[in-house]
């Protein structure tokens, strides 16, 4: 049963996001595309990862979802990184794709446009990085109230990673930095009556 419901959530997070990079939206191509996909998608997997080990029926069942955010967040290059099987393809990590995008930003773009996505990457980060502190706090309880307390905070932070529909970048987050290179789309409001 909880191979089924972890392969129902799986699919769930993987029609979250693009598979592939809009083509007539003049969005980001190459590697900064691949890097803003990849971390939207793992992001959003490690939300239900967060999720499953709050509501886990026992301690070690909410430290295998709770090392699979760790693992997420730090990729195999992370200090905390467990490989859990079963095994997957590297990943680098969510906060080192933070860094690739943030050095692939094209530099022809303009200087407030830089800095809105420079502000946007510093929001995912620090709330990556809080995420990340609260899922190793969880790892290291048995008590499973305690780690759960723990993982609604680090599900809390991953939400807050994601942002929500806001323009400004002081409060933006992937949501907004997958706006920012074409990638999210604001429907306009309609501009009169309805027929």
């Amino acid at each position: 049963m909880k191979r089924f419901l972890l392969a129902a959530l799986l699919l769930a997070c993987g029609a979250l996001v693009p598979a592939q990079p809009p083509r007539d939206m003049g969005g980001p191509s190459g590697g900064l595309a691949d890097q803003a996909i990849s971390l939207a998608r793992e992001l959003r997997l490690a939300m239900y990862y967060a999720a499953l080990a709050v509501y886990a029926p026992t301690p070690a069942d909410q430290r295998l979802y709770a090392q699979q955010v760790v693992n997420l967040i730090e990729g195999e290059e992370g200090d905390h990184f467990v490989a859990v099987p079963p095994a997957e393809p590297p990943l680098p990590g969510m906060l080192t794709r933070l860094n690739l995008i943030g050095g692939g930003l094209p530099p022809e773009a303009p200087p407030p446009k830089r800095r809105a996505l420079s502000l946007i990457l510093n929001n995912i980060r620090s709330f990556l990085k809080f995420a990340l502190d609260e899922a190793l706090a969880a790892l290291r309880r048995d008590d499973i109230a305690t780690g759960g307390a723990h993982m609604r905070k680090a599900f809390a932070f991953l939400y807050a990673a994601w942002g929500v529909e806001v323009d400004t970048p002081y409060l933006g987050g992937m949501w907004l930095l997958l706006r920012h290179l074409g990638y999210a789309q604001h429907p306009a409001p309609p501009a009169g009556p309805r027929p």
